[in-house]
């Protein structure tokens, strides 16, 4: 599930790194899959006709490939999400914005769509310093147009995994707008960051 969420579309899971080892691992899943029925199948056959089952080549080609879906799914933790990568290669699209702000116990990468007044989707990714899923206890967000007189707004967040938050947030007017973060990752720990976002 959570490897569908990063993906985000078609194009990314053909075009990025991050997709086309997904498509890998769901790919040697099904064989291994595959293996196994007809490991069970060779079985039922040999034991109905009460001869020996030599299933040990099977076994070890399952194991195989389970080992390579497990060194695949290790990589995925490590590698850019492909929506990342997706926007990365294509630039920013209009009415998009994404960044990344460090703090000093996660990075936090933030997603505002379509970054226009009215309302906005907003998805937030933490990840520990070396770019691993970062676990997160608890989720706050508000959003500030200092220029205009707007007061911070609370943004309610979801959490959809360990690592991501989704939200919903109106902006009434464009402007420069200031968006806080803070994120506790356990009993004591919490940092805040903020990003200075351009709504048109």
């Amino acid at each position: 599930m959570q490897g569908l969420i990063e993906v985000a579309t078609p194009d990314a899971l053909v075009g990025t790194t991050y997709g086309r080892l997904l498509l890998a691992k769901i790919g040697l899943f099904v064989v291994v899959i595959a293996v196994a029925a007809y490991s069970r199948q060779l079985v039922r056959r040999r034991v109905a006709a009460q001869r020996p089952v030599p299933v040990r080549r099977a076994i070890w080609v399952e194991l195989a490939i389970t080992a390579v879906v497990l060194g695949i799914s290790a990589t995925l933790v490590q590698t850019t999400p492909a929506r990342t990568a997706a926007t990365d290669v294509a630039g920013t699209p209009a009415g998009y914005f994404s960044t990344t702000l460090d703090s000093p116990i996660y990075s936090l990468q933030v997603e505002l769509d379509p970054a226009q007044s009215g309302s906005n989707s907003i998805h937030l990714y933490a990840y520990t310093k070396d770019n691993r899923p970062q676990p997160v206890a608890e989720w706050r967000a508000t959003a500030a147009l200092p220029s205009a007189g707007i007061e911070p707004i609370d943004i309610p967040l979801l959490p959809l995994t360990d690592n991501h938050a989704t939200g919903e947030i109106n902006l009434p007017a464009s402007g420069e707008w200031q968006l806080r973060f803070t994120v506790r990752t356990s009993e004591i720990d919490q940092a805040t960051v903020t990003a200075t976002v351009p709504i048109k």
